[in-house]
């Protein structure tokens, strides 16, 4: 009977925490764990150039850890750096913090699997619109926002949706506490070429509080989910106490 108990008292803890989005963050760095000066660990070259990343302290943060990759973009003589870890990603949503250290056209990869083979979104210089480019074998836009006032040295945080052919991007200035839920995009485009592929920078960014997840509910609190908070580590706890 005693036994019996257990299991009813257990199995609803067990489901109520199956309920949560563990394992829904398929990549977070804050690169707090990170060595100054080093490449950041998480990280790796997606499209060989000149390889000068490292993690920086924050220019505008005391004591924050950041990546800075120097060099520019990957068509004039850049490296392309990635998670390492989505070769198969196919819808996803990014959230993440960028400066731009100076003023030109920079951004982030996604859908990436190759130096001709990725979508771009980045800023660019004369305009300080935000673009989505298609790669592959030369440059193609397929759409721009209006002027947002993009400033360098400054830090903005962003948010991107990948689902299906469609792509949209919604921004804000980092210091502000408006949640993503309550902001229309800035950016939307269509596109059908690539389906699959990682998340990386490109060109001379400084990123910071990457995370991927396949739901926007999983950016509630990313840097509680671990290991250590999985559903068969749990149940493993659950037992073991029971057993003591």
């Amino acid at each position: 009977m005693k036994s019996k108990i257990l299991v009813f008292i257990i199995l609803p803890i067990f489901f109520s925490i199956s309920t949560i989005s563990v394992g829904e963050i398929l990549f977070k760095d804050n690169f707090e764990d990170d060595v100054i000066d080093k490449p950041p660990r998480k990280w790796m070259i997606g499209f060989q150039g000149k390889d000068d990343s490292k993690v920086i302290w924050d220019p505008k943060l005391v004591k924050n850890k950041v990546f800075s990759s120097p060099t520019a973009r990957h068509d004039v003589k850049g490296a392309v750096y990635i998670t390492g870890q989505g070769k198969d990603w196919t819808d996803y949503y990014v959230q993440w913090d960028m400066l731009y250290p100076i003023d030109f056209y920079m951004g982030i990869v996604f859908r990436f699997t190759g130096g001709e083979s990725f979508y771009l979104l980045d800023r660019r210089q004369p305009t300080k619109t935000l673009q989505f480019w298609k790669r592959q074998g030369g440059w193609k836009s397929f759409g721009s926002s209006e002027a947002l006032g993009l400033g360098i040295e400054k830090w903005w945080s962003f948010q991107l949706k990948v689902s299906g052919n469609d792509f949209e991007v919604k921004m804000k200035d980092s210091k502000k506490k408006t949640k993503f839920a309550n902001l229309k995009p800035v950016l939307e485009g269509s596109n059908g070429e690539f389906k699959k592929g990682d998340f990386g920078n490109y060109g001379h960014v400084l990123l910071d509080n990457v995370v991927v997840a396949t739901k926007p509910s999983d950016f509630s609190n990313p840097w509680d989910v671990s290991p250590e908070n999985s559903i068969v580590t749990t149940w493993s706890h659950i037992k073991q106490r029971h057993r003591n």
